[in-house]
Parts: structure tokens; C-alpha cells; sequence
């Protein structure tokens, strides 16, 4: 909580008696910068006042007296709007973020903690397909966001390297792979077989049969299906680690679901005697008839075990490894009651820490898909993207400030992969995690409105001012010419980015990283539409340097936290 918002959750609070954290999650900056620089509805508190908000607004202006930062309190309709001392607070948020560089909007609050981040998690043996985009580019922002926060992250990748379809992949390797292929073509080739398989299994139960008898040979441990299974792990994860290098994304740890199968028989054991596990129809569950959910499934009817039952060996094992502040499992919607389930046996287990436990879920990617519904493949998607932005920039010729032309076609090749990838980060962050994502290559890519390169081009624009800035940037300057709402609307966002940080990661929520993103490019292009920031007098001139360095690094900053890259031409 910065200076002002403190000053007004201070004041409201003890004119009205409200909690300081129901006072500071309604304030918000006025879409028209005339009603005032910050301002409070009064609605929340009509209700426990139980009287009109308008009155409540005008009783409570009536009580204000200027004191600090804050200048003034006026009541519009049901709204508290409030001034506040426009030099004093320039010159506080510009010289801290001058004084902090990149480590603006850090903090130590974590520091000392550790925090667990499960995302991503394809299959192995199949090329990365778009069903994990999402996952990956949630659970890489929330990293950097914690990080940011002081938490010693660990970045954990739970393959699915485990199965009873590992026994088809071998059968359709068996039948119709080739070595030559797998070296060159790994995941595609095993994926092509593995169709094939599905095509060829459909009025075939001899082949079923043969899966699942490979399938058991994997289990017990048989040694060619052991090489098999490991060589398709092995390739699986070096294709993995070369598009998460891509991607710029890194792991601690790829131990998927078949590396908890030894810890099984004990927890399997513990949860008899526990008398937690019941028998139910020839298979063993945990009843959650109490808690309204329905049983845990720990063992079918075969005694084969389930992703369940790995997932709560997996948290026990993880826990003993890297005790943990939190632990996030970044996956979709449709998983929330395989965690709700999971959540509660642990905790039937009497595991204190599954209260440290959260499943951060999200929608699906809509309009990214075949005419023929076929699976599309993340590779393709970022190849589109890369070719879509080249020829977008080259549709843009020569920019004011980057100048395109004289950019070597090298480096163009970089900024389009660049421009490519935050499109589709941009485009998947935007949204509510909730919701489900639309995907339109045009509007994605688009330069102007809500989108990653739109994004990305108003930190090449401060770019392209600091290059033909010919003297240093000074935190000395009279900050009293910083006067003008545009230039006052850019230090408010300014100031706000460490309550920004603070809320994207309680809320588990990297939307509202880049909505803030995008409202601060949104305010500096209105700046720049208005003000020259070259040019001036001597005393304009410094200050607006200095705002837009600021602008600059807090650009650069949320661009990261987003995983995207901050460009300085484009």
C-alpha cells in the first residue's frame, strides 16, 4: 500500500469505522481525471450504514481537512473523489523508481520462503499441443511474480510419463516405427504411430490385448519395455526443454508420475490402516460423502493405481523434499474436483500443510484448432506467429522512433520472434485466468489496442526518447512542471506498481499484470500525443525525461513479470 492509499484508507477508516482492507480494495483511479486523482464509492458502505451512498459521500467530505499528500475531498454522487498534492507525490514515486532501477515493486515478504509452482505437464511421446499453452504461460508469470516477492520459487514440470497408453505407444512403435525416424522426428513420429494405433485398434481387440500386455511388462519392470518407455522419456523431455528454452521458461524438476510408483505400496498401506480406505464395489476409495464430494478412487478394481493416488505421493514426497510456504498446481477447470479430492485426503491424512495447497484453474484457448478438429501442435503456433509478425513489421516500414529499415535482418528475425511470442503470451494473460481465451491472429498481432505488441511498442517508443536524449537522466529536476493530468495520470500508474504485484500474486491472477500493462502504455501514448518530451525549456525538459525513464522501467519490469520481452526497437 503506497503513501496516498494509506493516507486515504486512513481517513475513510476513521470516519466511517470500516476495515482498512475493505476501504482499500474499492479505490481506484477516476477514468476522468477532473472528478479527481483518486476515489472511493460509497455503495459498500451504504450498506452497513444503511443510508444512502450519496449522503454518506457528502457527510463524509464535510469531515476532511487537508493533511499530508492529500489536498482535497469532494463528493460526486456516491463517490469520495480526492486530490492529492501533485509535486510532492511526482517526486516520491519518480525518485524511488530512479533510485531502484529494475528492483522497483521488489519486496522481501517471501524472503526466507519457499514456493512450489507445478505447470505445464504434457505427456511425453507426443509433440506439446496447445491444450498446455495456457498452464505454461500462468504458471511461468506467477514464478516471476513470486520471485518478485522475495519466495525462493521451485518450478516443477509433473510429466505424464506414466500409463496404460505407454503400452499402446510401445505396440504402435513395435508394429510400425522406425529408428531412423525417432532420431530425426522424434515426438512427431512416436505421434504418428500412436494415431495409427487409435485408427487400426477400433474393431481390433488383438491389439488392445498386445497394448496391454506390453503395458504390464512395462510395470514389472520387463527390460525392453523399461528401454523402450525411457528412451521415449529420455527424447521426450530433451524436444520439451528445447521449446520451454524457447519460450525462455526453465525447470527445477521433471519427475513425473511414474517416479512416485515405489512410494505407492507404503501410502497405499498407510491409508488401510489409517482406516481411511474402504472397499467399495471391488475397488478401494476414500468416502467424501461428508465433505459433498464424491469418493476418492485410490485403487480400482485390478488393483491398478490412479493419477489420484500418484498426485498424493507426489505432494507427500515433495513436501519432505522442499517444505513449502504454498504449493500451486497450475491446471485447467475441468480438474477442480480431482484437487478438491486431493486437498482432502491429505488433510484427512492429517497433513497440516494441505491447508498451504492451492489449484489455480483456468478456461480453455478458443479458435485455435483444425477445420478438421485435429490436434494443433504449440510448434506450429509459434512458427505462425513468427512469420505473421515478420510480415506485420514489414507492413509498418520505417517507424519514428525504431526506424526498421536500418535494422539488420538478423535482428529483425529477433524482434519478430519476440513480437510473436508476446502476442501469444499477451493475448492468454489479458484475460481473466477463468475465462476462456479467443484467439484471432489479427487482432493479436495488431499494433494498436489491447495487445502484446501494442505493449511492447510503447516501451520502444521511451526507448527511442532516451536514445535522442543527449544528457543524463537526473532525479533533480523541478517536479512542480509536472502539472498537466496526463502527466500526473502516468505517475499515479506509476506509483501503483507495487499494490499492482502485491494483488496479481494473492489473487494467483497474472490478468492483472497486464491490464495495468496495458492501461500505462494506453496513458503514455496519450502523453505523447499531447507533449513533446524533447525540446523544451530547461526545467520541462529534465522532468519529462525523468517520467519517461520511469514509465520505461516499470514497462520493462511488467513485461518480464508477463514473460515477455522488452524490446528497445521493433
Amino acid at each position: 500500500m503506497n503513501e496516498v492509499i494509506k493516507a486515504i484508507v486512513v481517513f475513510i477508516c476513521r470516519e466511517t469505522g470500516l476495515p482498512a482492507g475493505d476501504v482499500q480494495r474499492f479505490i481506484e483511479i477516476p477514468r476522468d481525471p477532473q472528478w479527481g486523482d483518486y476515489a472511493f464509492p460509497c455503495f459498500s458502505l451504504a450498506k452497513v450504514k444503511r443510508k444512502a451512498p450519496q449522503f454518506l459521500a457528502r457527510e463524509i467530505a464535510l469531515t476532511f481537512r487537508p493533511e499530508g499528500l492529500l489536498a482535497y475531498c469532494t463528493a460526486e454522487g456516491a463517490y469520495l473523489n480526492f486530490r492529492i498534492q501533485r509535486a510532492a507525490w511526482a517526486e516520491i514515486v519518480l525518485q524511488r523508481i530512479f533510485a531502484a532501477g529494475h528492483r522497483y515493486g521488489q519486496t522481501q515478504e517471501g524472503e526466507g520462503k519457499r514456493i512450489l509452482i507445478e505447470f505445464s505437464s504434457p505427456n511425453i511421446a507426443k509433440p506439446f499441443h496447445v491444450g498446455h499453452l495456457r498452464s505454461t504461460i500462468i504458471g511461468h508469470s506467477l514464478c516471476r511474480l513470486f520471485e518478485r516477492r522475495g519466495y525462493r520459487v521451485v518450478r516443477l514440470n509433473h510429466l505424464g510419463d506414466w500409463g496404460k497408453q505407454f503400452g499402446e505407444v510401445i505396440t504402435a512403435y513395435q508394429r510400425w516405427g522406425s529408428s531412423q525416424q525417432l532420431e530425426a522426428q522424434p515426438l512427431k513420429h512416436l505421434f504418428e504411430v500412436y494415431s495409427r494405433f487409435h485408427s487400426a485398434s477400433k474393431d481390433n481387440d488383438a491389439l488392445h490385448e498386445e497394448a496391454r500386455t506390453w503395458f504390464k511388462k512395462l510395470e514389472e519392470g520387463e527390460p525392453e519395455a523399461r528401454a523402450l518407455w525411457g528412451r521415449f522419456r529420455e527424447i521426450s523431455i530433451e524436444e520439451f526443454i528445447r521449446l520451454y528454452q524457447f519460450l525462455g521458461i526453465s525447470f527445477d524438476s521433471y519427475e513425473g508420475e511414474s517416479y512416485y510408483r515405489d512410494r505407492l505400496p507404503g501410502l497405499i498401506e498407510r491409508l488401510r490402516q489409517s482406516g481411511l480406505l474402504v472397499e467399495s464395489q471391488g475397488a478401494w476409495v476414500v468416502p467424501l460423502d461428508a465433505y459433498q464430494m464424491p469418493p476418492a478412487l485410490i485403487l480400482k478394481k485390478d488393483e491398478a493405481t490412479l493419477y489420484l493416488t500418484r498426485d498424493i505421493a507426489a505432494a507427500e514426497y515433495r513436501y519432505q523434499k522442499w517444505p513449502f510456504e504454498r504449493l500451486i498446481y497450475v491446471v485447467g477447470v475441468p480438474q477442480k474436483l480431482h484437487f478438491q479430492q486431493l486437498f482432502k485426503v491429505l488433510e484427512l491424512m492429517g497433513y497440516e500443510w494441505s491447508q498451504r495447497l492451492v489449484h489455480v484453474d483456468f478456461g480453455h484457448v478458443l479458435g485455435m484448432s483444425t477445420r478438421r478438429g485435429e490436434v494443433v501442435f504449440l510448434q506450429d503456433v509459434i512458427d505462425e506467429a513468427i512469420q505473421r509478425a515478420e510480415r506485420v513489421i514489414e507492413e509498418r516500414g520505417e517507424d519514428k522512433e525504431a526506424r526498421i529499415g536500418k535494422i539488420i535482418k538478423e535482428e529483425r528475425g529477433k524482434i519478430a520472434r519476440a513480437v510473436g511470442l508476446g502476442a501469444i503470451v499477451f493475448n492468454d494473460l489479458r484475460t481473466k485466468r477463468t475465462k476462456d481465451v479467443e484467439f484471432d491472429w489479427d487482432r493479436i498481432l495488431g499494433f494498436e489496442g489491447a495487445t502484446g505488441p501494442y505493449c511492447q511498442n510503447a516501451h520502444v517508443r521511451c526507448c527511442g526518447i532516451m536514445r535522442k536524449h543527449s544528457g543524463e537522466v537526473n532525479a533533480r529536476v523541478d517536479y512542480e512542471v509536472l502539472s498537466s493530468d496526463e502527466e500526473f495520470d502516468l505517475i499515479k500508474r506509476l506509483g501503483e506498481l507495487p499494490n499492482v504485484i502485491d494483488r496479481a500474486a494473492e489473487e494467483c491472477e497474472p490478468s492483472v499484470i497486464a491490464g495495468y500493462t496495458l492501461e500505462l502504455a494506453m496513458s503514455f501514448n496519450v502523453f505523447l500525443a499531447r507533449y513533446r518530451v524533447l525540446g523544451g525549456d530547461n526545467r520541462i525538459t529534465p522532468a519529462r525525461v525523468l517520467l519517461t525513464h520511469g514509465v520505461k522501467e516499470v514497462l520493462a519490469i511488467c513485461l518480464s513479470l508477463l514473460g515477455m520481452e522488452a524490446l528497445e526497437r521493433m
